[in-house]
């Protein structure tokens, strides 16, 4: 016996099914369940960047919904919420969609300004993926590239300010539908590892990825919308301060075993903090204050090796002790007749 448009309510009368009202009902539920992996940690939040690309699964479910919904079976309007679920599972168990890229071009090395003696990352991308390594560079060079991009307003300067070297990196403006966030622009950044370093990412969907490892790391910020970076920081021998604004972000923050970090901000509900690191007593880490809503931050630890010993001065040499005197011998004591 086939699906039935009425049921019977307590009064013993009959009523037409709202199909229309439970596929909107199923859909809500279903994305809830997503989200609720995305809090608990069973999900990553990068999960909705590679979903954007699924966009057009909602036109075929609407167009489901269209085509059934004023017909003899209008049950099958279910159809429609169970699609974009379906895209939305298989995503979820692995499946990455993809295209091809282009050839990566050489934007480097960029020259380092005469009299900087540090390096300011500004970060202002969309729909871009990141991946910034600190390491020995060229002498005189303060940065290397290479980018796969397909906007031609896209644009990398460095600019002085005081002792300060200022690395700009822009995607510039945003023309047409990012169809696949991520895809479209591919920037890999070098920075000296000489210098110390501290970056500013601004923007909207863009995954980033920082091997400051051995880098002389003094602190940074993300502000934006779906943005997950993912940091992997050196111990210090100062406190440093991290900050996440905006509303569905992820941060990842990697550092060596022992090494303090305290999270500060709005807590759960609002976001979400799946691991504190409360690190050795009195030694210096890493502060991180959240500021908004529905972000998460992951922290995990790592063994450190000898060279990812944080700096310290150089100890005063020792002052050479002054030779010994020999004492002088006291003369004979004269002899009395």
């Amino acid at each position: 016996m086939g699906c039935r448009d009425a049921v019977t309510n307590p009064t013993g009368e009959r009523t037409k099914a709202d199909w229309k009202r439970a596929a909107d009902g199923i859909g809500l539920a279903g994305v809830s369940i997503f989200l609720l992996f995305n809090t608990t940690g069973a999900l990553p939040w990068s999960f909705w960047l590679d979903a954007i690309a699924l966009w057009p699964l909602l036109i075929m479910s609407a167009g489901v919904k269209i085509a059934f919904e004023k017909t003899k079976a209008p049950w099958l309007v279910l159809l429609g919420p169970a699609i974009v679920l379906g895209g939305l599972a298989w995503l979820a168990i692995g499946a990455r969609p993809d295209v091809a890229v282009g050839p990566w071009k050489s934007e480097g090395p960029l020259p380092r300004p005469e009299g900087a003696t540090r390096v300011r990352l500004d970060l202002d991308l969309f729909g871009s993926r990141l991946q910034v390594v600190s390491r020995e560079l060229e002498a005189g060079a303060l940065a290397d590239a290479r980018s796969i991009e397909r906007l031609a307003s896209a644009s990398l300067e460095v600019k002085r300010e005081d002792e300060t070297a200022h690395v700009r990196l822009d995607s510039g403006t945003r023309h047409g539908v990012v169809v696949l966030p991520g895809r479209k622009q591919r920037w890999e950044l070098g920075v000296p590892s000489a210098l110390p370093l501290s970056y500013g990412l601004r923007g909207a969907m863009v995954r980033s990825r920082f091997d400051l490892t051995h880098s002389r790391f003094e602190g940074g910020g993300v502000n934006g919308v779906f943005l997950v970076t993912q940091l992997t920081l050196p111990a210090v021998a100062a406190p440093v301060k991290l900050s996440l604004n905006g509303v569905f972000n992820a941060l990842r923050v990697n550092v060596p075993e022992g090494t303090p970090v305290r999270v500060r901000g709005t807590g759960f509900p609002f976001n979400l903090v799946k691991r504190r690191v409360v690190g050795e007593p009195g030694r210096p880490g890493y502060e991180i204050h959240v500021d908004g809503i529905f972000n998460a931050v992951n922290i995990d630890t790592r063994r450190s090796s000898p060279a990812e010993a944080p700096a310290t001065p150089d100890p005063a040499p020792e002052r050479p002790k002054p030779e010994a005197v020999p004492e002088t011998p006291a003369p004979p004591a004269p002899v009395r007749g």
